[in-house]
């Protein structure tokens, strides 16, 4: 059984066992969307936040969890230090 899903560019994680069935019944249509619009699929759903991270859902692995964590923290400091220096 999945126990979670994690964005494969963002790092949000689904750990609901409700919204995991959802995902698990709806991917299908994602794979179609997908297919359809001439790409390929990476993952089982788009991410709630797709619109900006582009990122599908997937089943982690713990290293790839780690390195996502290790990434996105990453982005959001130097996205603040930017800010701070009034260049955004």
């Amino acid at each position: 059984m999945i126990k979670k899903l994690v964005c494969d560019r963002c790092g949000r994680e689904i750990t609901e066992r409700e919204d995991i069935y959802t995902i698990l019944d709806s991917c299908e249509t994602w794979e179609q969307a997908v297919r359809a619009r001439g790409g390929e699929p990476r993952g089982l759903f788009p991410c709630k936040e797709y619109r900006h991270c582009h990122g599908e859902m997937v089943v982690p692995r713990p290293w790839f969890i780690r390195v996502i964590r290790s990434i996105t923290g990453k982005n959001r400091k130097q996205l603040k230090e930017t800010d701070d220096e009034g260049i955004l």
